[in-house]
């Protein structure tokens, strides 16, 4: 990949394919990013956002489906960051609990080779500290609220 790329979480999904969504205007208002940069989805993401509710709504599994089709989406093999993943999920007794896709999430930010500059996410504190230490900016930071989100 030449460009830094872009690594979006589901969260970020939700909100843009679902007028409903909390944070849909604020998706919307970085939309822009998924053109001028190129998509990293590791696989862990479109198993989370595909869920069966996302996919028996046709028009936001359509809007979905153009977003990763696109010739600048690289569909990233988690297959390197599972065993470790899974370890720090299994780990986190008392300390920060993280899913298990948002630990796959950190640890590409963590990996030298995939290069990422940025990242969509409507959860900047599961991802804050491990974006400052890589310099992964987190443009939906100042645009989230404290509603609940509706998925």
């Amino acid at each position: 990949m030449g460009n830094s790329g872009l690594l979006v979480d589901s969260g970020y999904f939700f909100a843009l394919c679902t007028e409903g969504d909390t944070y849909h205007a604020s998706a919307k208002s970085v939309q822009g990013l998924l053109d001028s940069l190129p998509v990293v989805l590791p696989w862990p993401v479109l198993y989370e956002t595909m869920n069966t509710r996302f996919v028996k709504r046709l028009g936001v599994l359509a809007r979905f489906d153009a977003l990763v089709g696109r010739p600048n989406t690289l569909l990233l093999d988690d297959s390197t960051y599972r065993e470790r993943s899974y370890r720090t999920v299994v780990g986190t007794h008392g300390g920060r609990p993280f899913s298990l896709v948002d630990a796959v999430l950190r640890a590409v930010i963590e990996d030298p080779n995939v290069a990422i500059s940025a990242m969509l996410t409507f959860n900047p504190g599961d991802f804050h500290d491990v974006c400052r230490n890589h310099r992964v900016a987190l443009p939906c930071q100042n645009r989230t609220r404290s509603l609940p989100r509706q998925r």
